[in-house]
């Protein structure tokens, strides 16, 4: 299962030096999109993944495609390369952000949603889930899922935290809001009807070939990037209990 962030027509996107990583062009996810056909894999969407019951050794399994945020960019160039392709893909959201500027509206998510795309929790607002009274997490979990249900007029069954915040605590009031299962950016293959789905980050830097192992869950692939995400685990801990944790998220992506 893949995580993307934003696509960019533009070799330097209009955001933060740190964020940067997280933009891809939009001629690399026409790529990777080609790339999923090539090696006949399925997309499907993430409840379809998780209700799955296929086993971990079958050939060309299939695949999973999620973007955060609900970047405008997610309108106006993933969803026109995903019709082009026939693919579908969930859309993770914070309903504190829809309609603003560099955001998606209502009226483009229900377009979308209309052209079989899914929409799930990425919280309220964009904020650090751990960081917050349980009552607060349990606030901005639970009116996510309730705004998204209204307008959308079906379930939200899945919610991806902020960051990759992710507590036992998190995990724990997701369930208990209603929520079938959380996702996470730890890079490792997802399991179907796990409670935590794991997805691995493409980043702009993210090259042919290792996206390439990563689509055929290659171990190797998976096992450098969990690697490198565990060392960085505690050190973010450590960080975000100290300080803010906008400071916090800057020295971590300096770190990386």
């Amino acid at each position: 299962m893949f995580l993307y962030h934003g696509l960019t027509l533009s070799s330097t996107p209009e955001c933060s030096v740190r964020e940067r990583k997280y933009w891809v062009s939009a001629a690399q996810f026409r790529d990777h999109l080609a790339c999923i056909s090539r090696e006949d894999h399925q997309v499907v969407l993430l409840r379809e993944l998780w209700d799955s019951t296929n086993g971990p050794k079958q050939q060309n399994l299939p695949v999973a495609m999620t973007f955060d945020d609900g970047n405008y960019s997610d309108y106006e160039i993933a969803f026109p390369l995903l019709v082009e392709a026939g693919k579908r893909t969930d859309f993770f959201v914070n309903t504190a952000t829809v309609g603003r500027k560099g955001f998606l509206s209502w009226q483009q998510i229900n377009e979308m949603l209309r052209s079989g795309m899914s929409f799930q929790s990425h919280s309220h607002e964009h904020v650090y889930l751990s960081r917050l009274t349980s009552r607060e997490k349990e606030r901005q979990l639970r009116l996510s899922k309730q705004i998204l249900e209204a307008r959308l007029g079906r379930e939200v069954e899945f919610v991806a935290v902020p960051y990759g915040d992710l507590s036992a605590e998190v995990v724990e009031v997701a369930k208990q809001v209603g929520y079938r299962a959380v996702c996470t950016s730890w890079s490792w293959p997802a399991r179907p009807g796990a409670p935590l789905v794991n997805r691995a980050v493409v980043y702009s830097y993210t090259n042919p070939r290792v996206y390439e192992g990563l689509l055929a869950a290659r171990p190797t692939g998976y096992a450098v990037r969990a690697a490198r995400g565990a060392v960085m685990c505690l050190p973010k801990r450590i960080l975000l209990r100290f300080l803010r944790p906008q400071a916090a998220a800057t020295v971590v992506e300096n770190l990386s």
